[in-house]
This record gives C-alpha cells, structure tokens and sequence, in this order.
C-alpha cells in the first residue's frame, strides 16, 4: 500500500518592501521600516552632505538630522514624487543651512578660499586640483550639488528643480554654468603643470 508522504516546500524570501511601503510604515511609527530606510540613505546622505558643507562631521550630522526629520515627518509624504527625491530634497536644505553655519563660525570665510591660501602646502594643492574630486570642490554649493544629483545620485533635471526647490530652467542654467567652470578649472591645472614640467626641462 501506498503511503503518500508530505513534500515540505521552501518558503519564497519576502521581497523588500517599496520606500514608499517603507514611509508608510514609518508613518506608522514602525521602527524596523525607519532602520530599512537608515541603512539605504545614510551613506548616500553622507556623501552628497559632504560634498555640500566641505565637512565630514558636518555631513554625519546632517545625515542624522533628515533621517529624524523622516522619522518625524513621514506621514507628509503624500507620495507625489519619488520617495528619494522628497528625502534629498530635506538633505539639500539641511546641508546649505549647515554650510552657511559653518561659514558664519570661520568669520564667513569662504570653505574653498584655503585653494589660494600663501602656504607651503599651496603647490601641493594645486596639483591636486587637477582631480575631477577636488575640482567639483571649488565649485558653489548650488553648482555642485547639481553635479551630484545628476551624475552621482541619476536625478532628472525635474526631480533635481523639486529637491532644490527651484525651475528646471534654473536647475540647466546650473548645470551649463558647473560644466563651465570644471572645464576652467581642469584646464588652468593642466596649464600649471605643463608650464612646470617645461621650467624643469629647460633648468
């Protein structure tokens, strides 16, 4: 006789949950949906922050202060953009205000003026400013933080005008103006090296 045995099926993995399923739930004052969305976001915010205020304690602390601004004001999210265009747009405004701070404590000094500062490590500096990294450095805030919602992060120019809070016609002026200047700066750099290079070959 036969005896049927009982076949024991894997479970499918849950798939992950959407941003906006994870807001949702945040909304809900689900802890475990506001620790999904912290690990996705934090590094990201970390990086674009950095890039805005010149600092990486300034940038841990805005990273910090949009995820408690999500976990505070989730249930605004009405969904009518992308979930990560609504959380950058927090971090843009967090990171400009955190920058201005900054400026204010250095006597609104200028981050980038240490670029032209009268000191042993100027030449050094210089040099070093040829790398696309250092360039983007030296461009406005609002210049660069195009650049990294664009190249960096692959925004659209009408996702960028919602996080900045401006046009989109604002949004490509910016764009023309930072592909302007890293060009200038690039090409001021490869100028002084090559006219270094060509003082050594002759001396």
């Amino acid at each position: 006789m036969w005896k049927l045995r009982s076949v024991k099926t894997k479970a499918k993995p849950a798939e992950p949950l959407s941003d906006d399923a994870l807001l949702a739930a945040i909304a809900d004052g689900d802890v475990s949906a506001f620790e999904h969305i912290h690990k996705k976001y934090f590094p990201k915010l970390m990086h674009f922050a950095r890039r805005i205020t010149g600092s990486a304690e300034a940038a841990e602390e805005v990273a910090n202060d949009v995820l408690m601004t999500v976990w505070r004001t989730a249930e605004r999210f009405e969904g009518r953009s992308k979930p990560s265009t609504w959380i950058f747009g927090i971090a843009y405004r967090v990171a400009m205000k955190q920058r201005g701070k900054l400026q204010r404590r250095a006597g609104d000094v200028e981050l980038d003026e240490g670029l032209v500062a009268d000191s042993a490590d100027t030449e050094a500096t210089v040099i070093r400013g040829t790398d696309l990294k250092n360039a983007l450095d030296q461009l406005k805030p609002d210049l660069r933080a195009v650049v990294e919602l664009t190249y960096y992060n692959g925004y659209l120019y009408t996702e960028i005008a919602e996080i900045m809070d401006c046009p989109v016609g604002t949004v490509k002026t910016r764009m023309m103006t930072a592909r302007r200047r890293l060009r200038d700066i690039l090409s001021d750099d490869q100028t002084d090296d090559e006219t270094k290079g060509g003082e050594h070959a002759v001396a």
